[in-house]
């Protein structure tokens, strides 16, 4: 796609993430995604309104421990998702979220998804997988003073028996 506004975060990007941190994690993704060859993903204010509602019931009524959403948008679609938590909301950015997830690539040894691994790859996987092809992000602060990052995917990946790119 050779118009590259469509990889820009709009100024309405469905979540409480700042413009600016949005634009890094999507970017962050984006380069991940060339490393493999696989096509970038556009940002999606449907998505991050999903992610930053489930990342505020973390952070209000999950006494900020991660647990999975449903993964279930609000028009019935399966979605992709990933959750970081940070300790510290002073210390810790947004995009930590996003490397973290990157970091589990070294762990990834280009097999299908589902075989064994040393450590966990899921996060990356659906980072990269090649069928996604819009993401969003939602955050939420905690009483400990920590963050829970959400991100959302469509279409989601980590499919069984196939390979994310």
């Amino acid at each position: 796609m050779s118009d590259s506004s469509i990889y820009k975060v709009p100024f309405f990007n469905g979540s409480m993430l700042n413009h600016s941190d949005a634009q890094a994690i999507l970017d962050h993704h984006n380069h991940a995604r060339q490393e493999v060859g696989v096509q970038p993903l556009i940002w999606s204010a449907r998505l991050s309104e999903y992610a930053q509602s489930w990342a505020g019931y973390l952070s209000t009524n999950n006494n900020c421990t991660m647990k999975h959403s449903n993964c279930i948008d609000n028009d019935g679609n399966k979605i992709g998702e990933n959750l970081w938590w940070g300790s510290s909301s002073s210390f810790y950015k947004p995009i930590d979220a996003s490397i973290g997830w990157l970091g589990e690539k070294e762990y990834y040894l280009y097999q299908q998804f589902g075989q064994l691994t040393e450590k966990p790859i899921g996060h990356y996987t659906q980072m990269v997988w090649k069928n996604t092809t819009e993401m969003g992000v939602g955050i939420a602060y905690c009483a400990s003073g920590g963050m829970m990052i959400v991100a959302s995917y469509n279409p989601p990946g980590n499919w069984i028996g196939e390979y994310p790119y």
